[in-house]
């Protein structure tokens, strides 16, 4: 049970460091093929909240990789 707080804790993190991007992280039903959607226009990254919480961090961790390496 310790782990679960731990990882959603993570996931936590990860999302306070793309808003410092000033994308807005949104957690909802989607049929995303790689688990998020970003809509650049918009700031804003959807991630599929059916994704187990081990993938929306993968996916939050690909996504921080691309933005601070386009920064």
């Amino acid at each position: 049970m310790m782990s679960e707080k731990k990882t959603r804790y993570q996931m936590q993190k990860l999302v306070d460091k793309l808003r410092e991007f000033e994308y807005t992280v949104r957690f909802e039903k989607g049929n995303f093929k790689t688990g998020y959607c970003i809509l650049e226009d918009r700031k804003i990254i959807v991630v599929n909240k059916f994704h187990d919480v081990e993938a929306r961090i993968d996916n939050l961790r690909m996504i921080l990789s691309t933005l601070v390496q386009a920064a």
